[in-house]
């Protein structure tokens, strides 16, 4: 008997605990398990659920309107919604299903959940028209973390960060970090993953902010990183791995990936399944999505007019394409992407 339990492996594994362990992987893991063996192959396939794409949100150019329309990339489908409490306001970050949104006249800042009609006051704040934000997770949980950064300041060398927990702050606790950067550098990017807050300037140094030891340091192994020629740059992560996209006028865009160790920036031929849907203020990412022509991984998925229509074109990391020639820089407050709940009820908001 302890023999036979010896040459056993995991290809003996009963099928219907099988079953019930990868149901509970996430998507990039059940991928990964299901090169084992035929059996685990066909039980990750069972369970496989690919991740649901996000929603496209674009706003009226004028800052008195309150239009918006919502773009579902996989249906092609097109929603016109008007939302009275986002008048005189601009988006500023997307996360979890909630917008952060600033208002620059009268300082206001509040999350709003445009499907579940959700407005979550926060304390004011003055911010730069170019001055970036972002926040850890959705609102609702205690784990929330709101984070800014103000560009280099010239006169004293200093860089001013400012965080707030909207469950717990009644206003907004700043931190003044001595500058190791050009003082012509502003921040154009900012992600938040395993726990920390990373940053990209227009220089293309990466810096990274703590929350739990309030620290701040910029990873000198990786600078700069600005590729010539560029007109724009996303950056976004999937599962505490950070990707940046450097996009070109006349040639197909850069991806690259940061890796964990050396905190060095490495080119990718491949994105390994995944989609990166790409904004200006916050970029989504997912796996094994599916454009509505038909299958495509390793996609970028870029918000475009084309034909007096807002659209999406998706480029092909692991093949040449053209897209490049169809995108161009537009005003990042003009749109952003929104994950949309299980079963939007749309309907109820028109």
């Amino acid at each position: 008997m302890m023999g036979n339990e010896k040459d056993q492996t995991f290809s003996d594994f009963p099928y219907d605990l099988l079953q019930l362990v990868v149901s509970h992987l996430p998507l990039k893991d059940n991928i990964r398990a299901s090169t084992v063996s035929k059996t685990w192959q066909q039980a990750c396939l069972s369970v496989r659920v690919p991740d649901r794409p996000p929603w496209l949100i674009y706003f009226s150019k004028t800052e008195e309107s309150s239009s918006c329309e919502l773009y579902d990339p996989s249906m092609q489908r097109r929603y016109y919604l008007s939302f009275p409490e986002l008048s005189g306001s601009r988006v500023c970050h997307s996360n979890e299903g909630w917008l952060l949104m600033y208002n620059p006249n009268s300082f206001h800042l509040f999350f709003f959940n445009p499907f579940a009609r959700d407005l979550i006051p926060l304390p004011p704040l003055w911010m730069a028209y170019d001055q970036r934000m972002a926040f850890s997770c959705a609102p609702t949980s205690t784990a929330c973390l709101l984070f800014t950064v103000a560009n280099v300041n010239v006169e004293n060398n200093n860089i001013t960060v400012k965080t707030c927990c909207p469950n717990n702050d009644k206003e907004w606790n700043t931190f003044v970090f001595r500058n190791q950067l050009p003082v012509s550098s502003t921040f154009e990017q900012i992600v938040f993953s395993n726990g920390v807050f990373y940053c990209l300037t227009n220089s293309g140094h990466l810096s990274i902010f703590d929350p739990s030891l309030s620290s701040w340091n910029v990873l000198i192994s990786g600078l700069p990183l600005r590729h010539h020629g560029s007109n724009g740059c996303f950056m976004t992560q999937h599962q505490g791995e950070i990707y940046l996209v450097y996009m070109y006028s006349h040639k197909n865009p850069t991806v690259l990936r940061l890796d964990p160790t050396s905190c060095e920036w490495t080119e990718r031929k491949t994105l390994g399944g995944l989609t990166i849907y790409a904004s200006a203020l916050s970029s989504e990412t997912r796996a094994e999505q599916k454009e509505p022509s038909g299958g495509v991984r390793n996609c970028l998925c870029l918000p475009v007019f084309h034909g007096f229509k807002r659209t999406c074109i998706y480029y092909k990391v692991d093949e040449e394409s053209v897209v490049s020639l169809k995108w161009k820089k537009s005003d990042p407050y003009g749109n952003i992407w929104i994950m949309p709940p299980l079963n939007p009820v749309l309907n109820q908001l028109l």
